[in-house]
């Protein structure tokens, strides 16, 4: 059940985004002359519990939603990042530097105990690149934020079990975010 690439034109290549306009070739014999799709880099997110057992979130204004999502701390895989993994990295490796890099700047927090809870894929039928999965326990505020002249983050703290029933009741509808949350809420408990 492959789909064969008969030919792929970059549309648009920058840092953030390539969108590639492909002819596929289905099982069937099928043609599709313009099957989309978009890579965005790799990214990390984590799961951040703190030393009180409470999880952190962030609330960030979200361009493409159009309002404030609620969300763990997470942020893509820096240019030099992503060559450590063509240059023959682990990505899971190169993904946990991302996640405590993100963790501090997001909310000035970090942690010594970190575990990996695995890939998961944002949007399967045309988004490429993977977000990395991870739970920090044991978290302690250490600095201040240190935001991306961008971000305007809001950061608090909620109990486990209030993060999973906002998952649950639509109030955190992020992917990466919801799928992290209630895998971490397993392991935790």
């Amino acid at each position: 059940m492959v789909w064969r690439n008969l030919k792929k034109e970059t549309i648009i290549q920058n840092p953030y985004v390539i969108v590639n306009k492909n002819e596929v070739e289905l099982p069937d014999g099928s043609i599709i002359l313009d099957f989309y799709t978009v890579t965005i880099p790799d990214a990390a997110a984590v799961v951040a519990i703190t030393t009180d057992n409470k999880i952190l979130l962030k609330s960030e204004y979200r361009f493409s939603q159009n309002c404030d999502l609620i969300e763990v701390p997470a942020g893509g895989f820096e240019p030099s990042e992503a060559k450590m993994i063509e240059e023959g990295k682990n990505p899971e490796e190169v993904a946990l530097i991302v996640a405590k890099r993100e963790l501090k700047e997001e909310t000035g927090y970090e942690s010594s105990n970190w575990t990996y809870l695995g890939p998961t894929v944002e949007s399967s039928s045309k988004l490429t690149g993977t977000m990395h999965l991870f739970l920090a326990t044991d978290c302690r505020k250490t600095s201040s934020q240190h935001l991306d002249a961008n971000e305007d983050i809001e950061v608090f703290e909620v109990e486990l079990d209030e993060a999973v029933n906002m998952v649950m009741d639509g109030r955190i509808r992020c992917n990466s975010s919801a799928h992290a949350i209630l895998m971490a809420e397993r392991i935790v408990r």
